[in-house]
């Protein structure tokens, strides 16, 4: 890992981090204050491994690197999952560059439904959030403040699918596609077994575990889903990670077993706190407190229903669903 940032791009969040590859680190407006986009050198230009929100501050940035170090251009663009500061300007930079964008269609489902493109959608989401014990006064926050506004991004017109195991050279590596869930519906990653390479987007972060919420749309049983796709990164021998958040890291394989274990720990938290019969948001509040804003409010409790519902999958929580409202109990033995 290189750990400097190329010769005459000093005005760019840029850092080599490997042979022909580039981090461009782009700032986010909310949680984590960055991103991380990388840039894949080809012959003949480069290839794109997600994209940054859509913020001017970001277009700026992308203007000035496509003006300077990627005045050659970009060949192709991959978009890891639905989040906005992932597809949040794939479909720009595609007009921009006239580069294919790769991304799975069940991530753009996923966008349509978090941004709330489709006329259905508010239905939903308020059913569900409601159902699960979020204050009417919060839905109607996460509706018009977060998912009409931050979560909101624009759908690429045309897009290629990357499929799982499909092969890809990019520059002088020969990359494999996988595809994960948990974190989000049906994530990319791109592994290159000679080098050890693994751009992880979310799904394998350093400092802290992604997010792994049952939400209204997009991956039915993150929870299990997660657990398989730890296992199949832990089969690869991944030694260089170049995760979406926070720095590049060398592994020596113990990662995936960490997540997991957070997780089962996770597993037996929730189960000790449940008292009596409790709405989702209410036991989101006694495992993780009061949190102040609506988008850390509306993670807590989707990490929440997802752990409950693995628990439920081992028969340990019981879910009843009554007069439109969903609460669990522990299981009696």
């Amino acid at each position: 890992m290189r750990g400097h940032e190329p010769r005459g791009q000093d005005a760019l969040p840029l850092l080599e981090v490997a042979d022909g590859i580039l981090q461009l680190r782009m700032p986010l407006e909310a949680g984590i204050d960055h991103n991380n986009v990388y840039l894949i050198r080809e012959d003949a230009g480069w290839c794109v491994f997600d994209t940054g929100m859509d913020s001017p501050t970001v277009r700026n940035i992308w203007s000035a690197a496509l003006s300077g170090p990627l005045k050659d251009g970009i060949l192709r663009i991959f978009v890891s999952h639905h989040h906005p500061d992932h597809l949040g300007l794939a479909a720009w930079l595609q007009e921009t560059t006239g580069a294919p964008v790769y991304v799975r269609p069940e991530e753009l489902a996923a966008a349509r439904a978090a941004g709330l493109l489709d006329p259905s959608a508010e239905g939903v989401v308020r059913e569900y959030y409601g159902r699960n014990g979020m204050p009417e006064k919060d839905v109607d926050l996460l509706i018009d403040d977060v998912m009409r506004s931050f979560w909101a991004c624009a759908i690429p017109r045309e897009f290629r699918v990357p499929e799982d195991g499909e092969r890809i050279a990019i520059g002088r590596y020969a990359f494999e596609v996988s595809i994960h869930g948990g974190h989000s519906v049906a994530q990319v990653a791109l592994f290159d077994q000679s080098a050890g390479i693994f751009l992880s987007g979310d799904q394998m972060l350093e400092r802290i575990t992604p997010n792994v919420g049952l939400w209204p749309y997009g991956d039915t049983e993150p929870i299990a889903n997660y657990f398989r796709s730890l296992d199949e990164i832990e089969s690869r021998g991944v030694r260089l990670v170049l995760p979406a958040h926070h720095e590049v890291y060398r592994t020596n394989g113990h990662r995936p077993e960490a997540l997991r274990a957070h997780h089962r720990n996770m597993l037996s938290k929730f189960l000790r706190r449940i008292q009596g019969k409790m709405t989702g948001f209410e036991l989101s509040e006694a495992v993780f407190g009061k949190q102040r804003d609506i988008d850390n409010r509306v993670l807590a409790l989707v990490e929440t229903l997802a752990h409950l519902q693995s628990l439920q999958r081992t028969k340990e929580v019981v879910r009843h669903d009554e007069h439109h409202t969903s609460r669990f109990e522990r299981a009696v033995r």
